[in-house]
């Protein structure tokens, strides 16, 4: 089948891990018909990543899935590191506590499940958007005015291959991305590479089931000991000198290392263990002409700080207003050489602290663990414990000389027309003109409110003698801490 302009899609999207997903629903909801091929014929069914944060918990929200993510997620508490003899060298606190975004900071999750409600959202858009999975892109070519895929069924190299057409191409495809490699993209290896057994267990008594998180920095066996989301653990052991890659990916090995934790066959399952290559890697190059690249494909980090998943639905988030702009004709197509100049310094700085935090916990030398030891629960330990900041890097669209431009917004609690609930949830998401006690359209010009309004941009006021009732005062000390009467988000 040959594509013709009567085929042509607006963005097709190849992978539809949970990076292609949130990118397909949040292209349908600015109304834009989308393609997504998947060369599995099914999701993969078992765990992956487990852990996401609170600006990721808005951005499902969203993508109208916050209810359903939620059941399928818990909040943490506290990420403990703990050295062999089980004293606490660092400790990331509060994590069940409301966080900027309106959500817990860190939510624990099964992955297999937050696929499945991603995926219902996106039949939902059914046709606008058309998912073909057990389909393999075999070629693309960029013609200029669009893009040519083709793909054939996957195992079926004898059958005719189709032909689809569509304006742009993401590349969700993981990290042997197809897409990168067809734009003439590579990686740049970051410098760090650790191969770990990666083992989940389901408690067969639920009230062995708990939510912390412990990191255990011991040189005879660096371990990870997490949550994986409601009634499972997360076990990561790391691979030591000696030891192959075969021995350690055995169900075997699993239960031996599971022991002196306290798992065993007879007080859990034991779902799936698997051998990954915890890399830290970065795109050269995540956009040519109108093929683009997101998620693994463009960014590789190992999981210490729990934002991989993060990182890709951060890309799906910026990429995505930007392709509705330049589809809609109301900003240029060289806005999209911002996304990945964005992305890849927000990325690589969660990157790097994930490799400065692997870098202490994968020490296996008894004496540099002995001093890493000392000092963290010496001077080290008046050291606050937190994660990188989340604000833009500066650029073309974060205002040069403003301290706070380019920070992470808040959402609190708001009411409106008497009822009470999430900003977003109650007055809306997307780029928000906000004012502090008045309109603030009020102050724009007539060339400035038909800006914003090509721009999609609502303005709001909240607070005294506005439409949006600031319920907890929130907003008010955010304003505070601003400096400020009017924010742009």
């Amino acid at each position: 089948m040959s594509a013709s302009v009567n085929d042509l899609f607006d963005v097709a999207i190849v992978g539809y891990g949970p990076v292609g997903q949130a990118l397909a629903i949040a292209l349908a909801q600015h109304g834009h018909r989308v393609l997504v091929v998947e060369r599995w014929p099914e999701p993969y069914a078992l765990p992956r990543a487990v852990s996401y944060d609170h600006e990721t918990a808005r951005i499902l929200q969203s993508l109208g899935v916050a209810e359903a993510a939620s059941a399928v997620a818990v909040a943490a508490e506290r990420y403990e590191w703990r050295n062999a003899a089980g004293r606490v060298l660092l400790a990331f606190d509060g994590l069940d506590r409301m966080a900027l975004s309106g959500w817990p900071d860190r939510l624990g999750f099964c992955q297999p499940e937050l696929e499945r409600v991603l995926d219902a959202r996106v039949r939902s858009f059914t046709p606008q958007v058309t998912v073909l999975q057990g389909w393999t892109v075999m070629a693309l070519h960029d013609g200029g005015e669009h893009v040519t895929l083709q793909a054939q069924a996957t195992g079926s190299a004898g059958e005719p291959a189709k032909e689809f057409a569509a304006r742009y191409v993401v590349g969700c495809d993981g990290a042997s991305s197809f897409v990168r490699a067809a734009m003439g993209s590579d990686y740049q290896d970051l410098g760090f590479s650790a191969d770990w057994l990666v083992v989940d267990v389901q408690p067969n008594d639920p009230s062995r089931w708990s939510n912390a998180l412990v990191q255990v920095c011991d040189p005879a066996r660096p371990t990870t000991d997490v949550m994986g989301g409601p009634a499972r653990r997360r076990l990561e052991f790391m691979r030591l000198p000696g030891e192959t890659l075969a021995d350690m990916n055995t169900a075997e090995t699993a239960w031996r290392l599971l022991g002196p934790i306290g798992w065993h066959a007879g007080n859990a399952t034991l779902e799936r263990h698997a051998v990954y290559t915890f890399r830290g890697c970065l795109a050269r190059t995540w956009r040519a002409g109108r093929v683009l690249l997101a998620g693994d494909a463009a960014h590789l980090t190992p999981p210490f700080a729990g934002q991989g998943l993060c990182a890709g639905l951060r890309d799906a988030m910026a990429l995505a207003w930007r392709l509705d702009l330049v589809l809609r004709g109301r900003a240029r197509a060289d806005l999209l050489d911002s996304y990945g100049e964005e992305r890849a310094v927000h990325a690589r700085r969660f990157i790097d602290f994930a490799i400065e935090l692997g870098n202490v916990i994968c020490v296996l030398d008894l004496a540099a663990a002995a001093g890493r030891d000392a000092f963290m629960l010496g001077e080290g330990a008046n050291v606050e414990a937190k994660f990188p900041d989340a604000g833009l890097p500066a650029s073309g669209l974060v205002r040069t000389g403003d301290a706070h431009a380019g920070a992470l917004s808040m959402q609190a609690r708001v009411g409106v027309d008497g009822r009470i609930g999430r900003f977003d949830d109650l007055v809306g998401g997307g780029f928000v003109l906000l004012g502090l006690d008045h309109d603030p359209a009020a102050a724009l010009d007539a060339s400035q409110r038909d800006f914003l309004g090509r721009l999609g941009v609502r303005a709001v006021g909240i607070g005294s003698g506005a439409a949006v009732d600031d319920v907890d005062g929130d907003y008010r000390r955010w304003f505070g801490q601003l400096g400020c009467r009017a924010v742009l988000t």
